[in-house]
């Protein structure tokens, strides 16, 4: 009998984001989610294993951001003295209520966005492309995102996906100084971060050496001898 796949998805997806993408696979995630469910696949093997291959695919190209569970934890206390301040705007005059909720909305809000620019900090980070990258999505810099989602926009407009095994890439002259000739999707990542820099650091080394260089050229000063600049 046919499982519904679907019912699964979230799970799938939980899996695919929380791991390395340099280790996972098809075949991990299936006995994983078989064992958390206690079903067996082994019927639709090759049906799984596509749908898995599906969401990585969606995934790289619309990563979730996962909550963690100390973030969790404060939402529910930030929930909590919600209801708390709701309870005793109930107890105040309408005046005095009017202007309580004012002040909580502007501190949720502030709470919230601040939460949201904390979550999406790392996302929207800019990474300095190496020339070959550069050269490949015509970009300086762009988010790790970003750059992991142009990277499959060129491979499936270009259709380079190997149709005998979808996990396959087979790479074009522009992918190939960073891939070679070919790379699955699973280790993809782990190739891109080779060519992804921190500008920060990158400006620190940079000022590190010229320091160095300094220290260099003043040893290297040409000092009189007293005794014979008389």
């Amino acid at each position: 009998m046919a499982v519904d796949l679907s019912k699964y998805r979230p799970v799938i997806d939980a899996i695919i984001t929380s791991c390395d993408p340099d280790e996972v696979s098809p075949k991990k995630i299936r006995r994983a989610v078989q064992d958390l469910f206690g079903i067996s696949f082994d019927e639709q093997r090759k049906e799984v294993n596509e749908f898995i291959i599906e969401r990585f695919n969606d995934l790289q190209e619309n990563p979730l951001i996962l909550i963690s569970k100390r973030d969790m934890m404060k939402k529910d206390e930030h929930l909590a003295l919600r209801l708390q301040d709701l309870e005793r705007q109930a107890q105040k005059k309408t005046r005095n209520s009017t202007s309580t909720k004012e002040k909580v909305r502007r501190k949720k809000r502030k709470t919230t966005t601040g939460q949201s620019t904390a979550n999406n900090s790392l996302a929207s980070r800019k990474w300095l492309l190496s020339p070959q990258l550069k050269e490949l999505l015509g970009e300086d810099e762009l988010p790790r995102t970003q750059v992991v989602k142009l990277v499959w926009d060129y491979i499936k407009s270009n259709n380079l996906q190997n149709e005998a095994d979808r996990r396959e890439i087979l790479c074009d002259d522009k992918m190939r100084p960073i891939f070679g000739n070919k790379v699955t999707m699973f280790s993809m990542n782990k190739v891109l971060s080779k060519h992804l820099f921190n500008r920060d650091e990158i400006l620190k080394k940079d000022e590190d050496s010229d320091i160095v260089k300094k220290d260099e050229d003043t040893d290297n000063l040409d000092i009189p001898d007293e005794e014979n600049s008389g």
